[in-house]
């Protein structure tokens, strides 16, 4: 019952209209699904499916705070004596309105917050084996695989090595049934990384799926606008997403516009 799982973990938000879902999409951070997928989620929609999209490290924190934290915000352009998911909370749910999907945030900390010690930005690309929160995440999908036994779980595929993004992919990986899962490609980080898909997909014996999304891609740029605090950090120049969208997705001289997935091979 989705009663029980939600008593059970903490949440920061939920809004949740829907008994099943077909689809449930993972997102890390606050914008990660959005970023990502929000073509394929807006696809969805139009055939009629339902969607429910969980980010899982939402949870306010609180000061006082690192050196690399308070370079995020700076980055995010956090108000000073704003919190720093004020402003990330509000995009978030613009954006999830804007799709019409159900969504829920988990009260989990980002691993800026949840290891303080790390001290630079490639220490959150570097894998932490000793991270606290893995056996909860792990209870965490297992838990939702039960209480939706016949949704596609949808999770990234770690394109660029985040710490969030990888402990989520490995409990993903090792815990839920392979055929209930699909892995999204990260974005913007495919787009600076685009061999490494290939390369995970050979690690993990993956093998692609293309959604065509061309009815939907204007929805997917959209969409990814409403994280201004995100622009600067992740685009250079900022204004730099809305075509880097476009020349991801784009396939061939027609074109067509396409996201890619990969699933573990039948």
């Amino acid at each position: 019952m989705i009663s029980d799982l939600l008593n059970r973990y903490s949440y920061a938000r939920e809004a949740i209209t829907h008994k099943e879902y077909d689809y449930i999409y993972l997102s890390p951070h606050l914008d990660d699904v959005a970023f990502s997928c929000s073509g394929t989620i807006c696809a969805h929609t139009m055939q009629g499916l339902h969607t429910l999209v969980v980010t899982l490290f939402a949870g306010d924190p609180q000061p006082p705070f690192s050196p690399l934290a308070r370079a995020c915000h700076l980055l995010w352009q956090v108000p000073e004596g704003t919190p720093p998911y004020h402003m990330r909370k509000l995009e978030d749910e613009q954006a999830m309105t804007a799709l019409g999907v159900d969504y829920v945030w988990l009260n989990w900390l980002e691993v800026i917050y949840r290891l303080p010690d790390l001290t630079d930005f490639s220490d959150i690309n570097t894998y932490h084996a000793n991270d606290p929160l893995q056996p909860m995440l792990r209870q965490w999908l297992g838990d939702v695989h039960a209480t939706y036994p016949r949704a596609t779980i949808v999770v990234p595929l770690a394109i660029g090595g985040h710490q969030d993004h990888r402990i989520l992919f490995q409990a993903a990986r090792d815990v839920l049934e392979h055929e209930t899962l699909l892995f999204y490609e990260d974005f913007p980080y495919i787009a600076y990384l685009p061999e490494e898909a290939k390369d995970l997909a050979r690690s993990h014996h993956l093998t692609p799926l293309e959604v065509d999304i061309s009815h939907c891609l204007e929805q997917r740029i959209q969409v990814a606008g409403f994280y201004q605090s995100q622009l600067a950090m992740l685009f250079s120049p900022p204004s730099s997403f809305r075509d880097m969208i476009r020349e991801y997705a784009r396939v061939g001289e027609t074109p067509r516009f396409v996201e890619r997935y990969w699933r573990f091979a039948r």
